[in-house]
């Protein structure tokens, strides 16, 4: 791998290998490198002359102009900013802030927001952008809120869909980014004449990028997938971006490059400004900002509800692909930057509204109870005007129909909105045992007074509880909230969260946490991703060389000490490489002063004198050099004969266990007929030794009179004697026999047991 020795790792790659010569790219680059080779500092880091590793810029975030400095670590500052890290004001100036620093005496009413104003001041006042207020641009007008200062007019007006003019940023939603970055596939992407017609979309995954190619000059647009349509309202004042490239030079761009379309609304944008031309065959990233500002670049001229309510139903999507005949572009990195319920990252544009008594919810989408839609057609846009139920009833928000029981005079015509007739009192009216803005009536039987529409979430007869999938203690004045699990759990499931914590406690997807927001052990990804597939996934790692279920946030596994390789999966080198390792550097360094040397030569520098000493001091450095590597030679040789010795001797030694292993196997068969016949011995000397036991007895019983044989006694002595004689030699006989065995079997355990321990002993 030549990593420029910041890593020791690398893949090949056949495109690389085409484009470059080289086809090993390096993984896991150190020193705050990166680059195919390692070869490139890092944004935000400078290598200095001579070194390897590189080091961090530290710009001062407010006095420079971006995070990246010069070869010298030297960063680049704003007005009246000075210092290596612009963290100083310039003499004459003061104040050090996000605008840079203002000249000194100058007066202090000229300490503008930078998120509010437009620069500079006039006659000592702060020049405010058009929806920002203050003495130092730093409050959003009346019915404008979240001070931004990517905002070209400051602050966003109040949406609310139009019933109420009061708003502040909500502190309940975080960002929240859909994207495509085809790493996939297409993802949902399509590709669409101008026309209407279908056109054919291509998926690289090598590039992993989608494009589409023409042949004829109508145009051919990329056409969204549903993720990025249907309501989007929280994505107004936000951006939409993606990298694009077209491999067809000297094209201009047209007014219809970017399409929105919705809610019977349609504007378009250009990639550039007019007069402007695309690049060729270079990927750029383009930006759009969602709002009616001119700046935004949208024709025509939307106002703002207008654009908010085309934000709310956006039906299509389209970027251009093709310009001309023959002409082929390439999409990448489609980000639409949005926000969602939950917690992360702030999302101070969306807005929380003060709504009129007769609108509910977060943007008043709502009727209140007692309230229904006039114009139901038109959704959260319509008026709510009062329901004309008798005794003040409250009627379904949509079709202004009476709920069951409010029309009976009898039990409520008297008792205004949030109150009862008691059954036990007819005459008189009883508040409503719920909270505010809600009514009750009496149930079956006039005992149990049931609380009617209940808060979002709550439920019980007096809305006392939260239902499954809500959590809170409307008893205690915790309003009940939906469970927020990222998506993260069955939505028909019963028991997702906690209802008194909000703990999520069946997450899906491999996700974990108390919010299901983080990937369970042993997998990693974006837990909060829109798409399963995209969510989380197992690490692939060695289940050897790596950490047991532990894998980084991008998939790399965390290898155990003695272990390397993108799965861990390789052994290190041994510690005695490490002597090879220090002569090569100490080589490198020696070839580097020579390269000096001969550098400044070649330059002419010095006298001749001063040029003599020099070629002696290389040549000795030479000298030196070629004494070592032919030392280093003959090592090698030497390590390679005694390697090859030992693999000789590994042989041979394995020979001779071959044979030890074949004797061991014929000594255990001999070993077990020898004891078979040690056993057979046994059993014949058994019965022999009874034998003879049992003929003494009979010749002790005997009684021969000795006038039956000739010869008389002595005769009959000489034979009884015989006999006697004969059957003592049978006995010592047997037992040599017994202890010849029990010799034999022995000496077949000893050896037996010594040829194990040899054999032990070579293994």
């Amino acid at each position: 791998c030549d990593c420029n020795g910041m890593s020791r790792q690398c893949v090949f790659d056949w495109q690389l290998l085409r484009e470059t010569g080289n086809g090993y790219r390096c993984l896991g680059c150190l020193g705050n490198t990166e680059g195919t080779r390692c070869e490139r500092c890092k944004e935000g880091f400078f290598r200095r002359h001579g070194e390897q590793c590189c080091l961090p810029c530290l710009c001062h975030p407010w006095g420079s102009l971006g995070p990246q400095c010069d070869s010298d670590g030297r960063c680049s500052c704003k007005p009246g900013v000075m210092g290596d890290k612009c963290d100083q004001c310039q003499p004459g100036f003061e104040s050090l802030s996000e605008a840079g620093c203002r000249r000194s005496g100058q007066s202090l009413q000229c300490e503008c927001d930078p998120a509010g104003s437009v620069g500079g001041c006039h006659s000592g006042h702060c020049i405010c952008k058009e929806s920002v207020t203050g003495e130092q641009c730093q409050r959003c007008k009346r019915h404008f809120y979240n001070l931004d200062a990517r905002n070209p007019a400051g602050c966003s007006p109040c949406f609310c869909y139009g019933h109420s003019g009061t708003c502040i940023s909500a502190d309940n939603h975080s960002v929240h980014n859909i994207t495509s970055t085809f790493q996939q596939g297409a993802e949902g992407w399509r590709g669409v004449h101008e026309s209407g017609s279908p056109a054919q979309l291509q998926w690289s995954p090598r590039h992993q990028d989608a494009f589409i190619a023409a042949r004829t000059s109508e145009p051919i647009y990329f056409m969204a997938p549903a993720k990025f349509l249907g309501n989007q309202q929280l994505s107004y004042g936000q951006t939409l971006s993606f990298d694009y490239r077209l491999d067809r030079g000297g094209r201009q761009p047209s007014p219809h490059d970017v399409v929105l379309e919705g809610h019977g609304l349609r504007v378009t944008a250009p990639f550039l400004p007019q007069g402007e031309v695309l690049p060729c065959g270079v990927s750029q990233m383009y930006t759009f900002r969602l709002d009616e500002h001119p700046s935004s670049k949208w024709s025509p001229r939307l106002n703002h509800f207008e654009f908010r309510r085309l934000l709310g139903n956006l039906t299509a999507l389209w970027i251009r692909a093709t310009f001309g005949e023959y002409s082929t572009g390439y999409i990448d990195n489609v980000t639409l930057v949005s926000a969602q319920p939950g917690p992360g990252a702030p999302a101070p544009w969306v807005e929380r509204c003060q709504c009129p008594a007769e609108y509910r919810g977060q943007f008043c989408q709502s009727c209140a109870p007692g309230y229904r839609r006039d114009a139901p057609g038109q959704g959260p846009f319509s008026t709510c005007v009062p329901c004309h139920c008798q005794g003040g009833g409250i009627c379904d928000p949509d079709t202004g129909e009476c709920y069951s029981g409010d029309e009976n005079v009898g039990n409520g015509a008297s008792c205004p909105f949030g109150s009862y007739r008691d059954p036990r009192q007819p005459h008189s009216c009883r508040t409503c045992p719920c909270g505010p803005g809600q009514g009750c009536s009496v149930g079956p039987g006039g005992e149990e007074v049931v609380c009617d529409h209940c808060p979002p979430g709550a439920a019980g007869a007096s809305c006392e509880y939260c239902a499954d999938g809500y959590f809170g203690d409307p008893a205690a004045s915790q309003p009940c909230q939906l469970c927020r699990c990222n998506g993260n759990v069955e939505p028909n499931a019963v028991g997702n969260c906690d209802r008194q914590t909000g703990e999520c406690l069946k997450c899906i997807y491999n996700t974990a946490g108390f919010y299901c927001d983080r990937c369970k052990d042993g997998f990693f990804g974006n837990p909060l991703a829109p798409d399963p597939a995209h969510k989380c996934r197992a690490c692939n790692c060695d289940s050897v060389g790596a950490e047991p279920l532990k894998c980084r946030s991008d998939g790399s596994c965390i290898c155990k000490p003695g272990f390397e390789g993108p799965r861990c999966e390789e052994s290190e080198c041994p510690p005695c490489y490490g002597q090879v390792k220090e002569q090569v550097e100490l080589y490198l360094q020696q070839l580097a002063e020579l390269e000096l040397l001969l550098s400044e030569v070649r330059a002419g520098g010095g006298t001749s004198h001063e040029l003599e000493g020099r070629m002696l001091v290389a040549e000795e450095m030479l000298q030196t050099i070629l004494r070592e590597t032919l030392s280093l030679q003959a090592s090698d040789r030497s390590l390679e004969g005694r390697v090859a010795r030992m693999k000789g001797q590994g042989s041979s030694s394995q020979s001779r266990l071959d044979e030890v292993k074949a004797t061991v196997e014929r000594l255990r068969s001999l070993g077990s007929q020898y004891e078979r016949q040690v056993q057979e011995t046994r059993q014949l000397l058994e019965r022999a030794r009874l034998d003879l036991d049992r003929s003494g007895a009979a010749l002790l019983r005997v009684t021969i009179p000795v006038s039956s044989f000739p010869g008389g006694s002595n005769q009959f002595l000489l034979l009884a004697q015989e006999a006697l004689r004969l059957a003592n030699s049978h006995t010592q006989a047997a037992s040599a026999i017994d202890q010849a065995a029990k010799a034999a079997r022995d000496d077949a355990r000893q050896a037996l047991e010594l040829l194990r321990a040899a054999a032990a002993g070579e293994a």
